[in-house]
């Protein structure tokens, strides 16, 4: 055998470090981009956070303290909300993805029949949530008589996060004062979901309106419908009431909207962690003809170089271990960058296909791909993928996740429909039909096909199941019956 030496020329692709840390953040959600930040901010002394001026944080705080206190005062004063026990009573079901099963009847009115009847332990809020509480309020209050009252409170609360108790059972439970109470709840609700030890469905979902930001569309007719029209909501034919009100279609879809976007059930803890509280990536805000797309500064990580280490650094060419951390930091600012720049980009193209959303809703859907996107910012079909994943945005119809604005085309006829366009459309009929004359599936697909949407009826029976919305005998109302709300 003799030995030979032969040159090949081939060509290979190699990811460099600072690429593969690129992409890594780019596919982080929130949280996770948060728990990566904090490791490398505990492990390199290049790196520091970002301070926010103290005169800033102490104004913000004491105007959260403002708007705490006034909840407070609605929550425990004597005065009872309009017709409080009736609206609230019963089960209500405004929608399939907004239902409150546990009848809650309200007990903090003056001359209550059980004022003086000793405070009884509440079904407790869920475990994980109320321990949650209990630990984060015993390292932060001192004083005994406060302790009391956030015990008292705490175990007052239902499984739901209402609270079941009037301010006198309180008092006699925790052996204190009103205004104590008052300040023990105002530190509960600081840590809790927005709504946690409402006195009712009204008040907890008003709470959680009052934190919308104004000016969102359709926030004060919601909150007109909230205090005034609940019990009114559960009706399926919904159009007597928005008739009655003089609200424009597009108003009262907005509305309701806003309305299923809330929590009815505060103390409640989902399932698993992507079932928890949703803080948006990107806000999506303005008017039609002039939508504003900006990152959520509430997402973004607050990191910086320590310039003072860089320039000593720089000045000292020995010190190899630092070196090699200054170029760490450096490549983290610089993929934190790439992420927030693509996640942009990105969700400024979606909103270019999907303008119609922003006005008309999900039954102006247009189909749409990831190659469309990735196109149009000249990025792989990957990248965007990757940037969309357990990524959010804040709307004027609610918050989704950026994956919910790619949707396959149906071949539906002469109109270009989407999946989820059609979904809505069928929504949208059943939510307008006569209770006493439903529309079947097949009358559903006629109208939709004189609408230029081709959709069979199977089709429309796999879509109505999909949203979990009866059959057609099943919502029918029998004349003269009436309906339990």
């Amino acid at each position: 055998m003799n030995p030979n030496l032969k040159l090949h020329i081939s060509q290979s692709m190699s990811l460099s470090p600072q690429l593969v840390a690129s992409i890594r953040l780019l596919q982080l959600s929130s949280p996770e981009l948060e728990q990566e930040v904090a490791t490398a901010l505990e492990n390199n002394p290049l790196l520091e956070a970002e301070v926010i001026e103290t005169s800033a944080a102490s104004e913000a705080e004491q105007s959260f303290a403002t708007m705490v206190g006034d909840a407070v005062a609605l929550a425990m004063d004597t005065a009872k909300m309009p017709d409080a026990t009736p609206e609230s009573s019963g089960d209500i079901d405004i929608d399939d993805s907004f239902a409150v099963s546990e009848a809650w009847s309200s007990a903090t009115g003056e001359g209550d029949e059980d004022e003086d009847k000793p405070l009884r332990r509440a079904a407790a809020p869920a475990a994980g949530l109320r321990a949650t509480l209990e630990a984060e309020l015993a390292a932060e209050i001192e004083d005994a008589d406060t302790q009391r009252a956030v015990l008292a409170i705490l175990e007052a609360i239902d499984d739901a996060g209402y609270l079941r108790a009037t301010l006198s059972q309180l008092m006699a439970a925790a052996q204190t004062d009103a205004a104590t109470l008052r300040l023990a709840l105002a530190l509960i609700r600081r840590l809790a979901p927005t709504g946690f030890a409402a006195r009712d469905l009204r008040e907890c979902l008003l709470l959680q309106l009052d934190e919308v930001r104004a000016g969102t569309p359709g926030k004060t007719l919601a909150e007109q419908l909230v205090m005034d029209h609940l019990t009114e909501l559960a009706a399926r034919n919904r159009e007597p009431l928005r008739t009655r009100l003089g609200a424009s279609p597009e108003r009262f879809a907005a509305a309701l909207m806003l309305i299923r976007t809330l929590n009815p059930k505060p103390g409640q803890e989902p399932n698993d962690d992507a079932a928890r509280a949703i803080v948006p990536d990107v806000l999506v805000t303005g008017a039609p003809g002039a939508w504003k797309i900006e990152l959520n500064p509430a997402t973004l990580p607050r990191v910086r170089l320590n310039r003072l280490y860089e320039q000593a650094l720089n000045d000292a060419p020995q010190g190899r271990g630092l070196k090699e951390k200054l170029n760490e930091a450096r490549w983290l600012l610089r993929g934190l960058e790439m992420r927030h720049d693509t996640l942009l980009r990105t969700t400024r193209a979606i909103f270019e296909k999907q303008s119609a959303f922003l006005t008309q809703g999900e039954v102006a859907m247009k189909p749409l791909t990831l190659r469309e996107i990735a196109v149009a910012i000249e990025m792989h079909e990957s990248t965007i993928s990757r940037v969309t994943t357990s990524k959010y945005v804040s709307t004027p119809r609610g918050i989704f996740e950026l994956k919910h604005f790619f949707s396959v085309s149906l071949n539906a006829g002469e109109a270009e429909a989407s999946g989820v366009a059609v979904r809505a459309m069928i929504r949208q009929l059943i939510d307008a039909e006569n209770p006493a004359k439903p529309l079947c599936d097949g009358a559903i697909s006629a109208i939709l096909l004189r609408k230029g949407v081709r959709v069979a009826r199977r089709t429309v029976a796999k879509y109505r199941e999909g949203m979990k919305i009866a059959s057609a005998p099943e919502r029918k109302v029998q004349p003269g019956l009436a309906v339990a709300v």
